[in-house]
């Protein structure tokens, strides 16, 4: 065979090699869209099920005070016959549904959960050897309000996996019965932002959480995530007892530490530090500065006011001017002050209008 001969023929095998792996290509493609537009029919038939078997239980116990809640046994017998697969599923349903109800309505979502034995096949999840299967059995029974054990759900807070700590910190503040948020005693790593957005869910859905006192977190935690977290919280449940701790944060070096504890301090209606945010604004980074004039949004007292009115007129810093504008058009809107300002700079003006004007 001459050079040339070979030449083609090399050319020629890298060519349908080329049109080979193109066609697996699409193939690969073709199979996966099949089996994706196949489950996705499955999940459709199974809302449907849900929808014409479920919901309209809804209706009939809408309005109940009482406890008990009755299931049409016919609708827990069809149920009942899915495979494991589409137990899975169902699963996945009940839970999309537990975010939108409250009251009688979840409760009715709970007792399918437990009465098909779903809450086992989640409770089975736990004991695998696999960190994610034990993240999904997790977040199972924490949203389908499912109570687990302070123990069982401890042993995962020393995991490897940050997924796996954060589902158990969620479970442990659902269900401990003494002191929910008991956890924040052993956090070494960073809280994520989700992790809080979790923690306000499960607070929103679970009403009957006992209240922590987050005083003893935000005074001597040395995580600062933990610190923040736990100021958040304590805005969000407007726990009192930890103004204190809150107020001792005034003075730290670590300015986005200071602003969140001003933040803090204005949600929770802390009139007493007002004096002391005033004397110290002149010196303080501009995002602390934003935030003071926040608490002082939030404080709504006379001195609060004129010293808001004040700083708009006089600042010439473009993002505080505008701040303080938003609060001021804030408060107009809200008839909580009255303010009509003479003789501002067209500029200022303007920005003015803009807040007072904004939907």
């Amino acid at each position: 065979m001459t050079v040339d001969q070979t030449f083609i023929a090399v050319i020629q095998g890298i060519v349908a090699t080329s049109f080979i792996g193109t066609f697996v290509a699409y193939a690969v493609i073709i199979v996966l869209r099949f089996r994706t537009a196949k489950a996705q029919r499955r999940q459709n038939k199974l809302d449907q099920l849900i929808e014409d078997r479920i919901l309209p239980q809804f209706i009939q116990e809408m309005g109940t005070e009482s406890a008990h809640v009755s299931i049409d046994q016919a609708v827990l017998d069809e149920l009942a016959l899915m495979d494991k697969r589409n137990r899975q599923t169902l699963i996945d349903t009940l839970i999309r549904l537990r975010w939108h109800v409250a009251g009688t309505n979840a409760l009715i979502l709970h007792r399918i959960y437990v009465l098909l034995g779903l809450n086992l096949d989640s409770l089975q999840k736990m004991k695998s050897r696999k960190w994610y299967r034990n993240v999904q059995g997790l977040h199972e029974l924490t949203l389908m309000d499912y109570a687990i054990s302070d123990i069982d759900i401890l042993r995962f807070n020393l995991s490897e996996e940050s997924e796996l700590r954060s589902a158990a910190r969620s479970a442990f503040m659902r269900f401990s019965k003494n002191e929910p948020f008991r956890f924040f005693d052993e956090v070494r790593d960073p809280l994520s932002i989700w992790e809080l957005i979790g923690f306000f869910r499960i607070l929103e859905q679970s009403r009957d959480t006992v209240k922590s006192n987050f005083a003893n977190w935000i005074r001597y935690s040395r995580n600062k995530t933990v610190v923040i977290c736990c100021m958040k919280l304590a805005a969000h449940e407007q726990s009192l007892e930890a103004i204190d701790s809150i107020e001792g944060l005034l003075n730290v070096n670590d300015h986005s530490l200071r602003s969140h504890a001003i933040n803090a301090l204005g949600h929770l209606r802390a009139v007493h530090t007002q004096e002391t945010l005033i004397k110290m604004y002149p010196n303080q980074p501009v995002d602390c500065q934003c935030e003071i004039l926040f608490s002082l949004g939030m404080f709504r007292t006379p001195r609060a006011m004129e010293f808001l009115t004040e700083q708009f007129q006089s600042a010439f810093d473009f993002e505080i001017e505008n701040h303080v504008a938003a609060i001021l058009a804030r408060l107009v809107r809200n008839k909580q002050l009255a303010w009509n300002p003479l003789h501002l700079p067209s500029r200022k003006q303007r920005i003015l209008n803009y807040y007072l004007h904004e939907q």
